[in-house]
C-alpha cells in the first residue's frame, strides 16, 4: 500500500466558490485514518469546515503511473497538534524536519490544527505502462475500484457518520 511507502499525500478539497484546492502534506497512517496537520487559518481548514468530503492522492507515479486515489471525509480534530503529534510521526519526518530546520515542538505550534481523514473508497489508478520493456504496446493501465468502508464509518442520505 502506497500509504506505507510514501512521505507525502496530496489533499484535494473544495473552496467555497466550488474551485479545487490541492496541497501536499506530511501525514501519519494508523491503518484506518490519515492524520495531517495544518495552520488553523489555512484554506484547507476553511474548505473542510464547509465541505468535509475530500480526495487524497498518494504514491509516486513513475513510469507505470501507479497511484492510489482515496475518497474520504475530513474532520477537524478537537485536540491540538501538540497532543496528537506522535513519536512515530517524528521518526518518519526526522530527516525532512532537520533539513527544513524545524523542531517538532515548533511544527506543532505552527501547524496546530490536526485533521483526521477517514477513507470511504479506494480507487487504484495506473498499472502497467503503455509499452513493455521492448517498446511494444502493452496492456493499458488499469483503472480499478475497490470500495472500502473502514470500521465505524457508515453512510446515509445526509452524509457520513463516525462511531457506533
Amino acid at each position: 500500500m502506497a500509504l506505507q511507502r510514501t512521505s507525502v499525500v496530496w489533499l484535494s478539497s473544495v473552496r467555497p466558490d466550488g474551485g479545487p484546492h490541492v496541497v501536499p502534506l506530511w501525514f501519519l497512517w494508523d491503518g484506518e485514518s490519515i492524520l495531517v496537520f495544518s495552520k488553523p487559518d489555512a484554506q484547507k481548514v476553511r474548505n473542510v469546515r464547509a465541505e468535509p468530503r475530500v480526495m487524497v492522492a498518494v504514491g509516486e507515479p513513475g513510469l507505470a503511473f501507479d497511484v492510489e486515489l482515496i475518497d474520504a471525509v475530513a474532520e477537524l480534530a478537537r485536540e491540538p497538534s501538540s497532543r496528537l503529534l506522535s513519536d512515530e510521526f517524528a521518526r518518519k519526518y526526522a530527516d525532512l524536519a532537520d533539513r527544513a530546520g524545524i523542531t517538532f515542538d515548533r511544527f506543532a505550534a505552527v501547524y496546530e490544527q490536526p485533521i483526521w481523514i477517514r477513507p470511504t473508497r479506494w480507487l487504484d489508478w495506473g498499472g502497467a505502462g503503455w509499452t513493455d520493456v521492448d517498446g511494444d504496446a502493452a496492456d493499458p493501465p488499469r483503472h480499478g475500484r475497490r470500495v472500502v468502508r473502514p470500521s465505524g464509518v457508515s453512510s446515509s442520505e445526509d452524509g457520513y457518520h463516525f462511531g457506533p
